[in-house]
């Protein structure tokens, strides 16, 4: 189990164990591809401050923010904060170097739209511009500053969860690098803030699952429209789940990482279970911004008895040495469960051999 007890669950608990993000990939069609924030020839380098969990990108130009965070952020009153290295944010010999900037400016497009937005141009759509004190210039550095709620346009965190909505939200600063020509002497940069406030899709479980004390496998159904770099979560409890417990989202929690084919959906969960007993699992999704899915349709899985299991093993023409409790030299643990599946199938049942056998084996 997750949390590290040496039972099956006395009490009702949930384990959430993470699968591989882009296992499970069957050529999934995604988001539309935004094009990137644009960076300026006179911009050396972009950071973006910490925003809560938000990932941040390599560049440091992009923040992606789900709805956990912006309701987080939202509740502190959270700054977004931009800083742009550029020689021209340094005092010059004569005058001061705010007169090299205009701006900042923010504005909004729907994720994924490749439009490029000037703001100093008089047909730029929706362009906002900021106060003064939201741009500092600091040893070579222009810093950009905005509360999260004046970007996004939310006056309170609710609207994270019901807007439901997938922006991206830009900050823009112009530099003008030749004063006596503005119209051609200048250039800009950008940072970009993408909420996104959708769910993904809760996930579809196949009702063909095996399970042994250590290890459980469940098959996901794939399809073509999964959204691009979603990871998936089996929950798995002791006790059938409760009416509405399946509308619910789950809380994050530590999960185990486990692989998955990518041609067949399958994935093998860390577990630690009972033999003999009954387990109940659904699976939820989650996306790159945090953002977790309902829970899918839940299954019971039969806990098997693998001593048993090695006897359908060694019965169906196995060769790997090793036993119960023996350690193996070699083999797939593919075939394993290929056969284990195949005598589930048939129905093929066997007393257990003692445990001299698997000693036996051992040798």
């Amino acid at each position: 189990m997750v949390d590290g007890d040496s039972s099956m669950m006395n009490s009702k608990k949930w384990a959430l164990a993470l699968l591989g993000a882009t296992a499970l990939g069957t050529v999934p069609t995604g988001e539309a591809e935004a094009r990137d924030p644009r960076q300026s020839q006179y911009v050396q380098s972009t950071e973006a401050a910490a925003l809560g969990d938000a990932l941040i990108s390599d560049n440091g130009a992009t923040i992606t923010a789900g709805i956990d965070v912006c309701r987080k952020q939202i509740e502190a009153d959270a700054q977004v904060k931009f800083s742009f290295t550029t020689t021209y944010a340094s005092d010059p010999a004569v005058g001061s170097a705010e007169q090299f900037f205009e701006g900042p400016y923010i504005y909004e497009l729907s994720r994924g739209a490749n439009d490029a937005v000037n703001c100093r141009e008089d047909e730029a759509p929706d362009c906002q511009t900021l106060d003064e004190d939201a741009l500092t210039l600091v040893d070579g550095v222009a810093e950009v500053e905005v509360a999260l709620r004046e970007l996004v346009g939310f006056s309170n965190a609710e609207l994270c969860e019901t807007e439901a909505t997938d922006m991206e939200h830009f900050v823009q600063l112009h530099i003008l690098t030749d004063l006596s020509n503005l119209e051609t002497g200048a250039d800009y940069t950008e940072g970009r803030v993408i909420m996104d406030l959708i769910r993904p899709e809760a996930p579809a479980l196949d009702s063909e699952a095996y399970a042994t004390a250590t290890t459980m496998r469940l098959t996901l159904e794939l399809s073509e429209d999964d959204e691009d770099d979603l990871s998936y979560y089996a929950v798995v409890s002791a006790e059938p789940f409760e009416a509405g417990q399946l509308d619910e989202v789950p809380a994050r929690g530590d999960g185990i990482s486990f692989t998955v084919n990518p041609a067949t959906g399958e994935g093998e969960v860390a577990v630690n279970l009972e033999e003999g007993t009954v387990a109940y699992v659904a699976v939820a999704a989650r996306d790159e911004a945090g953002n977790y899915s309902l829970l899918s349709n839940d299954i019971e899985v039969e806990v098997l008895e693998t001593e048993d299991f090695w006897d359908y093993y060694v019965d169906a023409g196995g060769a790997e040495t090793g036993g119960y409790g023996c350690a193996s030299t070699g083999g797939s643990s593919t075939s394993l469960w290929t056969l284990l599946v195949a005598t589930m199938v048939l129905g093929v049942g066997r007393r257990r051999r003692r445990q001299s056998d698997d000693d036996a084996r051992c040798a």
